[in-house]
């Protein structure tokens, strides 16, 4: 049975702190009701408690870190293995770790072993191996989804915060256009008709995510493009709710952004309207935190045409390391 995209609803964000991430990780499972949500979607649909498929789409395939890893980039990994061993201890055992490659970068395979993940009681999808089709509708139509995801009864997107310059911030909703299973990204899911943001929030609407967890621990921050390494931000913070397009609104202010400013809030507030929310925890700004320039969002939307050229990321790819980055183009 489809599910009802849960955003257009009023929601509570919680805004976990403290000085060990084990710890703050467990009292945002707690706080949030994680794992009592968990139980009441399991008993709504009934079936073995083993067999109930849980798909967690980390923040993985970073251009940034397509030749290694990088503590401002990437969901921690040993955040979402805790995560996932709180669900085992519930007795959920199917689980799976979605992600989806770019063109020209790692495998998922490869990048979650870099970043660290074990496959400890889990598996790890290829969400392009897996692609079967999907109806969408809207700008993407008929197109492909992964099956992992797509079939899967519970979802969580564990997204990382950190500054996007062609966004302002990634936060959830950007972490689902990984979930999207077209290697070349910036060639499909971006241009005239079929704007990354109309993607995204399309996305996240047709598969909707059951709950949200924003790694923010330590905070990814600068002003430079998606092929360089974010400055590594200690906020100590992680976030939960059972609502992600309302939590991405909350880690915009604690950047200090007017969530507005995101193309891809803007679409969501198109989608799902206004909604109520109910901020639990610590609300001031992060300080010294970096933002990207809106001047800088602006020529990125501007240039970005040339990008999409194939030439153009063949003579990238043609210029070392940071060019291959550049032209692994990604909003996660």
């Amino acid at each position: 049975m489809a599910k009802h995209a849960p955003y257009g609803r009023d929601a509570s964000v919680h805004i976990e702190t403290g000085s060990n991430k084990a710890t703050v990780l467990d009292s945002a499972i707690a706080a949030s009701g994680f794992l009592q949500h968990v139980e009441a979607a399991f008993a709504a649909g009934g079936g073995p408690r083993d067999a109930f498929a849980i798909a967690i789409k980390p923040n993985l395939m970073s251009a940034a870190t397509a030749d290694g890893d990088a503590g401002g980039d990437q969901t921690d990994p040993t955040l979402v293995e805790r995560l996932i061993a709180a669900l085992r201890g519930a007795g959920f055992e199917t689980i799976a770790l979605v992600e989806s490659p770019l063109v020209g970068g790692p495998t998922v395979a490869q990048a979650a072993a870099r970043a660290g993940y074990t496959s400890d009681g889990y598996r790890i999808a290829d969400l392009s191996d897996e692609a079967v089709p999907f109806v969408y509708g809207g700008v993407l139509g008929d197109h492909v989804a992964g099956r992992s995801w797509l079939e899967a009864d519970y979802r969580i997107c564990f997204g990382k915060g950190k500054t996007q310059w062609q966004c302002f911030f990634s936060g959830c909703l950007a972490n689902i256009y990984g979930c999207l299973p077209e290697p070349d990204k910036l060639g499909r899911y971006h241009g005239t008709g079929h704007e990354f943001f109309e993607c995204c929030v399309l996305a996240a609407d047709r598969l909707p995510v059951d709950f949200a967890f924003l790694d923010a621990w330590v905070g990814g921050d600068g002003r430079r493009s998606h092929a360089h390494r974010r400055g590594a931000r200690e906020t100590r913070t992680i976030f939960a709710s059972d609502n992600a397009f309302a939590l991405d609104w909350v880690a915009a202010e604690k950047m200090g952004l007017d969530p507005e400013l995101s193309f891809v809030i803007q679409e969501a507030l198109l989608r799902w309207g206004t909604i109520q929310i109910n901020r639990r925890g610590n609300v001031a700004t992060w300080p010294q935190w970096r933002n990207v320039r809106p001047l800088t969002v602006t020529a990125v939307h501007l240039f970005e045409p040339l990008f999409r050229r194939r030439f153009t990321r063949t003579l990238l790819r043609l210029l070392g390391s940071r060019g291959r980055r550049l032209a692994t183009w990604t909003v996660q």
